[in-house]
C-alpha cells in the first residue's frame, strides 16, 4: 500500500505497510528535525530496508561563518542513481541561518561532503543529462536571496541572485521552491513575495522577461511540474494581515494568462493563516498538498479538472493543522 508521511516540512508517498512504518519512524523525531523525505530509487535498499532509516543530524556542525547551534534539516533528495543523499541544513531564519548542504552515502548514511551555500538553504533539485545522470544541482538559499549551482563533482559553478521586489525591506525575496522544466532547459524558483523566476540552465542567469508575477500579497511554498504546467502552492495574505487564503495554482509558463487556481482553505481572522507548503505528485497524476492552518488533512487535487477530488484526514493535533 501507499502510506503518506507528513512532517513539519515534508510529504512523501512510500510503498510500505502501516506496520512497517510504525516500526521505523516516530512523529517526535520527524517534528524535531523538520526533514523532508525523498523516495530512494528502487535499487537502493537502505540499511534498514524495507522501511525508513533515521539519521540524527544534530551533532553535525553546519559549515561556514553563519553556522547556528542546530542543523534544522529542510530538504533531502536522492541522486537518480541512488548513490547519494543530499540534505539542506536550513539552520534558522534570516540572521541565524545555516550555510550547508550535507552529502550522505545513500547506503551507509555516512557524511561524504559538506557543501557551502548561501544562508538558510532550503530546496534541492537536479538537472539531468541525456543519459539521466545528474548534470547540476540547484539549491535555494532563502535568507541570502540566491540559488547556488553545483556541477556533478560538487563544485560551485554559479551563484544566481534572486531579485527582491522594488521597495522591499527584508533584503531578500525569500526564494524557496524549485522545479526543473521537462526539457531540462529552465529551473523555476518561487519566492515568498509572489514571483516565480526562470533560471536559464545554459547561462546560469535569471531571464527576467519570463518572470511570473502573481502579486505582492502572496508567496509560494514548494512547486513542481505537472506535464508542461507548474503547480504552485500559494498563500495570499489578506488586507491588514487578517488571515490568508491557501490555494494551488496551475500555470503554463508559456501561457500564464490561462492559469487555474484551486481554493484549498481560507481564514478571515489573524488567528489562522492557511498556507500550503508541500506537494507530491503520484504516478496517477494526482497532486497531494499539505500545509499550515489547513486542518488535519491532506488535499488531493486533480490537475486535469483543477478541482479538489478528496481530502484525507491525518488525525493529527492541533486540529488547525500545524504541519507541512
Amino acid at each position: 500500500m501507499h502510506t503518506f508521511w507528513i512532517g513539519l516540512t515534508g510529504l512523501v508517498c512510500l510503498s510500505m505497510s502501516h506496520a512497517q512504518a510504525q516500526q521505523t519512524v516516530s512523529a517526535s523525531h520527524v517534528q524535531r528535525h523538520r526533514l523532508r523525505a525523498s523516495v530512494a530509487p528502487p535499487n537502493v535498499p537502505g540499511p534498514q530496508a524495507p522501511g525508513l532509516s533515521l539519521v540524527d543530524l544534530t551533532p553535525i556542525a553546519p559549515l561556514g561563518p553563519c553556522a547556528p547551534a542546530g542543523a534544522w534539516p529542510w530538504d533531502a533528495e536522492y541522486t537518480p542513481d541512488g548513490a547519494y543523499l543530499y540534505v539542506s541544513l536550513f539552520g534558522g531564519y534570516q540572521g541565524s541561518g545555516g550555510c550547508t548542504v550535507l552529502k550522505l552515502n545513500a547506503l551507509t548514511l555516512a557524511p561524504v561532503a559538506r557543501l557551502h551555500v548561501g544562508e538558510s538553504p532550503e530546496e534541492i533539485v537536479f538537472t539531468l543529462d541525456t543519459g539521466g545522470a545528474v548534470s547540476e544541482m540547484y539549491v535555494t538559499s532563502s535568507s541570502a536571496s540566491s540559488v547556488t549551482i553545483f556541477d556533478s563533482s560538487d563544485q560551485v559553478v554559479a551563484t544566481v541572485p534572486i531579485p527582491e521586489r522594488p521597495g522591499g525591506v527584508f533584503g531578500t525575496a525569500f526564494p524557496f521552491g524549485l522545479a526543473v522544466a521537462p526539457d531540462q532547459a529552465t529551473v523555476w524558483v518561487g519566492t515568498g513575495e509572489g514571483r516565480v523566476f526562470a533560471i536559464d540552465v545554459a547561462t546560469h542567469s535569471v531571464d527576467l522577461a519570463r518572470t511570473l508575477d502573481l502579486g505582492a500579497d502572496c508567496g509560494f511554498g514548494r512547486i513542481a511540474f505537472v506535464g508542461n504546467r507548474l503547480a504552485l502552492t500559494k498563500t495570499t495574505y489578506h488586507a491588514n494581515w487578517m488571515g490568508s487564503t491557501a490555494s494551488l495554482v496551475l500555470i503554463d509558463p508559456a501561457v500564464p494568462a490561462a492559469a487555474q487556481e484551486v481554493l484549498l482553505a481560507t481564514s478571515p481572522t489573524s488567528a489562522l493563516y492557511p498556507s500550503p507548503q508541500d506537494l507530491a505528485l503520484d504516478p496517477s497524476g494526482s497532486l497531494y498538498v499539505a500545509g499550515f492552518d489547513m486542518g488535519p488533512q491532506v488535499y488531493v487535487v486533480d490537475p486535469l479538472s483543477a478541482t479538489v477530488s478528496a481530502t484525507w484526514n491525518t488525525y493529527t493535533q492541533p486540529t488547525a493543522g500545524k504541519f507541512q
